[in-house]
């Protein structure tokens, strides 16, 4: 079955948007509902319970005004007075009705129509009216209709209590029913609000995970072109546009893959090619110095150690670019007990001859550490370091190359007395070819690949080169993790040193 995909970011934005918004709207509506339809019923019971109000009050009225009538009448035997009585009683039966109306209650209903025949006996038993011809003859039979009409006024007034205590009842119970209502809406609001903002989250968190998970995996594919991986292929389910960002990104990555290739090839061919005038020159320059063609004089001499200092410098360069190479397309070691103290006195030994003609001196502080580390990798790191240490020093400087143990690790610092790198430069000094604004302090100028190297050659044994803060020149720093060997056994008859902290300033002075 298909799945649906957005067109663009902006279309699964409004989407998710919609989507979550509904259980939103939805409840909102719904409250907005109930609430409504429980003021009407509310508003409905206050002009209920005030028409009953009214309309019982008027038939109390009506009741004290027939007995009065009927009293007035048995006293005064005026004619006109039925006609007024037979008025008050349509105005009873006419409330009665309104009653009636108001309230369905069933006891309602049974007091208003027991009230309803007392009215209207009270009618019948004055509905007799006297003539002029026959006054005499008739006033007997009004006068026991009026004393009848009197008797029943006590049970109009009982039957008009229990009306109104039926009525309050009924707008009791119907409060009672309100209060219920507003509970249950109430309940029903809250339990319906605790649902759609779970929901609401859990809709929001989805949508969020639909929206970042494309990007998030471009971003991964940025990260691994940025470290040398190319993916041939880029798994991203999401956004069309996003699709068409992930198949640039591979196209991308396979043509830096080919343009990184490429440049292996030349840099390894360049350098073989290099390599064999380097070696006629190099055996030139030292069958001169041996005297072989015959005698130099002391000012050819000095020529010679010029070609031999331009020799080695260039010799170092073809190395790097190898190096480089090799480090970049093999990352296997050849891990081997050691100890770093000898290993960093071979290594400054080998600047000796450079630092002496600048007057810089090497200060080395540490212990003769036992590790187990590639040699070669990590001679090459540390020379790099040293060379470049030793081409921005200034003359008379110092060169301090210390090593220590941190927790499990090892820490090797080399700090030279430079103009140092800016903050800007940092990570930038690190990429091959990259040259930086501080001058170097030689006739001779590098490629730009001796920390690139230094910092592979440090990243293949799983640790760090960072450049770190210092009171003068530039200061780096190695951390290699799991390197330090707890067994020593099999190093102790290769060094005779004590594992005690040392200083060579003096040696290499």
């Amino acid at each position: 079955m298909p799945v649906y995909q957005a067109r663009s970011i902006r279309q699964m934005v409004l989407l998710g948007f919609l989507v979550v918004l509904l259980p939103v709207l939805a409840a909102l509506f719904y409250g907005a509902n109930s609430l409504s339809s429980m003021a009407r019923k509310h508003r409905d019971h206050l002009v209920t319970a005030a028409d009953a109000a009214e309309t019982s009050q008027n038939l109390a009225k009506s009741l004290v005004d027939l007995e009065r009538l009927a009293r007035q009448y048995h006293l005064l035997a005026d004619v006109s007075l039925l006609t007024v009585f037979n008025g008050e009683v349509d105005k009873v039966l006419e409330n009665l009705d309104r009653l009636r109306a108001l309230h369905r209650d069933n006891d309602v209903v049974h007091h208003a129509n027991r009230l309803e025949d007392l009215a209207k006996e009270m009618r019948v038993g004055l509905n007799t009216r006297p003539s002029d011809s026959d006054n005499d003859k008739n006033s007997g039979k009004e006068n026991n209709a009026v004393f009848e009409a009197l008797q029943l006024i006590p049970q109009m007034r009982s039957a008009q209590q229990r009306l109104k205590l039926a009525i309050e009842e009924d707008l009791k119970h119907k409060v009672e029913t309100a209060k219920q209502l507003a509970a249950t809406t109430q309940s029903r609001l809250l339990i319906m609000g605790l649902t759609v903002l779970p929901g609401t989250l859990l809709l929001v968190a989805l949508f969020s995970i639909l929206i970042t998970r494309p990007i998030k995996t471009i971003d991964a594919t940025i990260k691994q072109i940025g470290m040398g991986h190319y993916p041939s292929q880029v798994d991203l389910r999401g956004p069309r546009d996003l699709a068409i960002v992930a198949k640039r990104l591979t196209w991308l990555g396979q043509r830096l893959k080919d343009s990184e290739a490429s440049q292996e090839r030349f840099l390894r061919h360049i350098s073989h090619e290099l390599k064999t005038p380097l070696a006629s020159i190099k055996e030139g320059i030292e069958l001169l110095a041996d005297g072989i063609p015959g005698p130099i004089n002391p000012k050819q001499r000095e020529v010679l150690d010029i070609l031999q200092s331009g020799l080695l410098h260039f010799q170092k360069l073809i190395n790097n670019l190898l190096d480089f190479n090799l480090l970049r397309g093999n990352k296997a070691l050849m891990r081997s007990p050691i100890i770093l103290s000898e290993l960093i006195s071979n290594l400054v030994r080998m600047h000796q001859l450079p630092a002496s003609r600048k007057g810089i001196q090497f200060e080395l502080i540490g212990e003769p550490l036992h590790v187990a580390v590639d040699k070669s990798v990590l001679s090459a790191a540390i020379d790099n370091l040293l060379s470049n240490a030793l081409n921005f020093s200034p003359s008379g400087g110092r060169i301090i190359v210390r090593w220590y143990r941190r927790d499990d690790d090892l820490v090797i610092v080399v700090r030279d007395e430079g103009p140092g790198i800016s903050r800007d430069e940092r990570e930038k000094v690190f990429l091959p070819f990259y040259q930086g604004k501080a001058t170097r302090d030689g006739p001779l100028k590098g490629t730009g690949l001796g920390l690139s190297v230094a910092r592979e050659c440090v990243n293949s044994h799983g640790g760090e080169l960072l450049i770190v803060d210092a009171d003068k020149g530039a200061c780096f720093e190695i951390h290699l993790p799991q390197v330090l060997r707890q067994d020593t056994s099999t190093l102790s008859q290769k060094s005779d040193r004590s594992p005690r902290r040392w200083t060579e300033a003096q040696e290499f002075s």
